[in-house]
């Protein structure tokens, strides 16, 4: 039976720029590269690149080296963040894998660093989570929102939140509808700012964090509900959207089998005609108007899975105060010129927010 997902190969080669930022050693992702010729494979070595970190940590802690503990720990839960990210059913060993990888970088963090807090809000009878971290040497920080995409999660972050840290920023990396551990019973919605809001109403009140000064930053799909954040809720000041959407329907025909896939579990319940119906909703027509704050639209000239023209150009031009940063090389999320855009990127919300 065909994989609905198509070749595993083409994975392993958009996918390493991607997992290289957000924390997988160069040499680990090579060394799975080679091993992995099926979707089985896939599952299996990431798995084990995971448990060989955690076993690493257990030695590290029982020495005392408790950083270095937390940093294999983290690493260990973004290698079991990879190994179902592209997963295209709910089945146990998504789930198994999922609750892995959210338990084995909340303990990294927590090892690493003192004031991370899990933040775990009551949403239409589920929840929507978050991890929270502070910068040191800061008493009021501003807020960053990091907000993922259609197969990303909170667990993806920890590495783009040193961005944001080392500048004195505080990191809210979230789980919403259709992400991580939240997605076991919430699917993909367009109205995300909910769940976003949900998360700023917990915050309320606490003098620990500059709730003055918000701003929301998401990739792919988390650019698209990063704008619809800005767009209606007022506490957000600033936002950073990475190659997000202006209306996923645009594109379904020209989407890899891959995504059609994911969509067709998360956002069409098992069909994949349910699925483009619903996408439908998933447009900024009627929202980019709205975004009244600095906008910051990154996007990759060579995208492959939104246009270029269609999404980047044209939701900059639609923002009242939308700057645009194209990267004419740069595929989808711009992966492969991380160097010239977290860190600058980071720099310009703390100046717009």
């Amino acid at each position: 039976m065909t994989d609905p997902r198509g070749d595993v190969g083409v994975a392993l080669a958009t996918m390493q720029a991607r997992c290289v930022i957000r924390g997988i050693d160069l040499a680990d992702y090579q060394r799975l590269s080679e091993k992995v010729a099926d979707w089985d494979d896939w599952w299996d070595q990431w798995t084990e690149m995971g448990e060989h970190y955690l076993g690493l940590a257990d030695r590290y802690q029982a020495a005392g080296w408790q950083r270095s503990a937390g940093a294999a720990r983290v690493r260990a839960g973004v290698a079991f963040h990879f190994g179902k990210a592209l997963a295209v059913q709910d089945d146990a060993r998504y789930r198994d894998l999922t609750i892995r990888s959210v338990d084995a970088v909340a303990a990294g963090l927590r090892l690493q660093a003192p004031s991370f807090e899990r933040i775990e809000v009551p949403f239409e009878g589920h929840k929507v989570v978050g991890n929270l971290r502070r910068p040191r040497g800061t008493d009021r920080p501003p807020l960053v929102l990091l907000i993922p995409g259609t197969e990303s999660v909170k667990e993806e972050f920890p590495q783009w939140e040193e961005d944001f840290l080392t500048r004195g920023m505080a990191t809210l990396s979230m789980d919403g509808p259709g992400q991580g551990e939240v997605g076991f019973e919430l699917g993909i919605r367009h109205d995300y700012e909910h769940a976003v809001s949900a998360l700023l109403d917990a915050l309320d009140g606490r003098d620990d964090l500059d709730l003055a000064r918000i701003a929301a930053a998401g990739v792919s799909l988390g650019g698209y509900y990063a704008l619809r954040s800005a767009a209606f809720d007022p506490r957000v000041t600033a936002v950073l959207a990475n190659c997000g959407p202006w209306s996923l329907d645009e594109e379904w025909e020209r989407m890899p089998p891959l995504y059609r896939a994911k969509y067709a579990w998360n956002l069409g319940g098992g069909s994949e005609d349910t699925a483009r119906e619903r996408a439908k909703a998933l447009t900024l027509d009627g929202v980019a108007e709205q975004v009244d704050v600095p906008a910051l639209v990154i996007f990759g000239g060579k995208d492959v899975l939104l246009d270029a023209d269609r999404h980047g150009r044209r939701t900059a031009q639609a923002l009242a105060m939308g700057e645009l940063w194209m990267f004419e090389r740069g595929n989808h999320a711009v992966t492969n010129c991380a160097a010239e855009h977290l860190g600058p990127g980071a720099d310009w919300l703390l100046t717009h927010m």
